[in-house]
């Protein structure tokens, strides 16, 4: 007469298998083992501006004023690396990697240009200004 236990050892493997994988996670970054990468903000920068790079290959919005000694922030939670790079040189950005920010303080008045050195145009229109004023 064969055995049940078999069965019955089977059975109670599957259920604890479900149960120990089948968890949702409550986390929105990842699985409950603290996976995953929460996404980048600027709010603890101390920025007077928040520029985004967006899915669509630009930077939203494409200007900003603020006042001479403040700073602006880019963020990237689009999944694709950018840069920040001034047109001439004048300040200095740097990688854009997503999720991830890029904080500048401008301390000159001025008009600075700038761009993204991996998305460039005619085919991306990943460009911007930011005006200092004094």
């Amino acid at each position: 007469m064969p055995s049940k236990w078999p069965s019955l050892v089977s059975g109670i493997a599957g259920a604890l298998l479900l149960v120990s994988c089948g968890g949702g996670s409550t986390s929105p970054y990842g699985g409950g083992g603290g996976g995953g990468t929460p996404p980048a903000d600027c709010a603890s920068s101390g920025a007077s501006a928040t520029i985004t790079a967006t899915s669509s290959f630009t930077f939203s919005p494409s200007t900003a004023t603020i006042s001479a000694g403040q700073k602006v922030c880019w963020v990237n939670n689009t999944g694709i690396a950018h840069t920040v790079t001034s047109d001439d040189a004048r300040f200095t950005g740097g990688n854009l990697p997503s999720p991830g920010t890029v904080v500048v303080t401008f301390p000159t008045a001025g008009s600075y240009a700038f761009h993204c050195s991996i998305h460039l145009p005619p085919t991306y229109n990943m460009t911007g200004t930011i005006t200092v004023q004094p």
